[in-house]
């Protein structure tokens, strides 16, 4: 029987659905203009090309037994017989969903083919492919069906891309892809050790704001971080006392490399207190790319280690750890021990250790903060006593303190304890404040045998290069006075003058003192009439 059209009588058409989800089945014959179904005088339905006597009308109800099936129908008039119009359709078959399918993952530079299916109840699945166009929203591009992506050798983690196939009617449909990164890092994870302090307040920190953690440190009683995850799974561990001396922190490298492909710098601090202010010895080691982070231990005596990979660029050094270690964790009571600066294009490590300087016997402290142009723009400062047992413990002086002097408004201004000279706005300049010593020791006999001095400073503008000095220079007796931005000593002696580099990138925001980089401490010790200046080298 041929399939085609009409050849007597009105035209008309066979309408029915594709799929059915059982037996039951029904299909119609219709009519563009209703006069025309009152001309017909018989119809014949065709079930798989063999005719269905019992059916006569303008419908067709049945079931049929599962598979793929063709109905066909023709109209009598009075012109005569139509042609045998068929349709083609299915039972116990319904379409479940339009998928595309492919590698869920691939390599970057690599590529793949992927097909657009239709899924049907009975498992089967038909391939439309061809009725589609594939694009796909980045890290790679089609020809035809197939997706090859770009390799990007400066990124370090992996990519998720949509891959689009539109019809030319209808709706899209859409795949996740995980473009797998491929460029190898050779650094893994960064082990640094501390020996024999058992008196150590110490912590572990990643200085990076990007970073989750950020500043957000490890120590013995909170050794991961974070904390609910597995050790190869961590940012950084902290050991508990090891050995009976020794400490140890790990950072890993690789899943910071991983997680912030866009960052290459990332910076970590060594911070702490000792029971003494004394040298500390240490050593630091980086770990190659195969190398995951353990953690081995309890609670009390957790000892992280490595396992796999290879020791690179095993360094000794010696550092200084000041004392005053009174069991708190918190990073605004401890100083730098050391800072690591790794560098991820060059996979380079540099570290900065603390430094500390040594000043005899003396009365008044000129400390004047030195930026030059092209370092940023205002650099603030702030200076105060911490930790002496007065009520002067934490009042400071600088920009944004509400007096000149420490006591407040005091008159003359040269028998202060605390004294700035005045704020600089300008692209280059001085800040200075001159620390009255003897007078805070004369005026305080009961207060603690050390006295310590904060120095803060901060950016007011944005930073550039973020570089600026301090000198300190040091007079036993005579008098002091102020000289345009400078304090100058009239009839005493200069014990010292010292001038240390130091930079931060730091930028003003709330203007509380956890904002500033504290870049070291004065301690005065009133026994030996001397002090030590303790830097902390270096702050982002």
């Amino acid at each position: 029987m041929p399939d085609h059209f009409c050849l007597y009588g009105p035209p008309f058409t066979l309408s029915g659905e594709l799929y059915f989800s059982d037996t039951v089945v029904n299909f119609s014959v219709d009519f563009s203009n209703p006069t025309d179904e009152q001309s017909i005088l018989a119809y014949e339905w065709y079930l798989d090309d063999v005719l269905v006597i019992d059916e006569r009308s303008a419908g067709f109800a049945g079931k049929v037994y599962c598979g793929s099936h063709k109905i066909g129908v023709r109209v009598l008039s009075s012109e005569g017989w139509s042609g045998i119009k068929n349709h083609s359709f299915y039972t116990c078959k319904a379409p479940i969903a339009i998928i595309i399918q492919g590698p869920d993952v691939i390599n970057e530079g690599e590529s793949g083919t992927y097909l657009v299916l239709q899924q049907f109840s009975d498992g089967t699945v038909e391939d439309l492919t061809n009725k589609y166009t594939f694009t796909v929203n980045g890290g790679g591009s089609f020809n035809g069906n197939v997706l090859t992506t770009v390799k990007n050798d400066n990124s370090f983690s992996d990519e998720i891309i949509t891959i689009t196939a539109t019809p030319v009617s209808g709706a899209p449909v859409t795949k996740q892809v995980t473009v797998k990164n491929t460029t190898q890092f050779n650094s893994a994870v960064l082990v640094v050790d501390l020996f024999n302090d058992t008196s150590l307040n110490v912590i572990g920190l990643i200085d990076n704001p990007e970073v989750t953690v950020t500043h957000q440190p490890v120590y013995t009683g909170n050794n991961f971080s974070p904390a609910a995850v597995s050790a190869d799974n961590a940012y950084m561990l902290a050991s508990d006392l090891m050995n009976g001396a020794n400490w140890r922190f790990e950072f890993n490298l690789a899943k910071l490399i991983t997680e912030y492909p866009n960052t290459t710098d990332f910076v970590f601090y060594i911070k702490g207190r000792g029971a003494a202010d004394q040298g500390l010895n240490g050593a630091f080691s980086l770990k190659t790319k195969e190398a995951k982070m353990i953690m081995s231990g309890s609670i009390g005596s957790y000892v992280p280690s490595v396992v796999g990979g290879n020791t690179t660029h095993y360094t000794n050094f010696t550092t200084y750890v000041a004392k005053g270690a009174n069991g708190s964790y918190l990073e605004e009571n401890l100083r730098n021990i050391i800072r690591f600066n790794y560098n991820v294009p060059s996979d380079t490590l540099t570290f900065t250790t603390a430094e500390q300087i040594i000043i005899a016997d003396f009365d008044h402290v000129a400390v004047r903060y030195h930026w030059d142009q092209g370092a940023g723009q205002d650099l603030d400062i702030f200076v105060g006593f911490e930790q002496t047992g007065t009520p002067f413990d934490g009042v400071y002086v600088g920009y944004s303190s509400p007096n000149r002097t420490v006591p407040a408004n005091t008159v003359p201004e040269s028998s202060a304890y605390l004294w700035w000279a005045s704020d600089n706005t300008g692209v280059s300049g001085y800040e200075a404040v001159l620390i009255g010593m003897e007078k805070f020791i004369d005026a305080h006999p009961n207060a603690a045998n050390i006295i310590e001095v904060g120095l803060y400073a901060i950016w007011f503008g944005t930073p550039v290069t973020g570089d600026f000095s301090i000198e300190l220079v040091t007079y036993k007796g005579g008098s002091m006075e102020l000289v345009g931005t400078n304090f100058v000593n009239n009839g005493g002696v200069q014990v010292s003058n010292d001038t240390i580099a130091l930079n931060t990138m730091k930028r003003r925001t709330t203007g509380t003192l956890s904002d500033y980089f504290k870049l070291g401490s004065l301690v005065y010790n009133r026994t030996t009439k001397s002090a030590t200046l303790n830097i902390n080298n270096s702050g982002l």
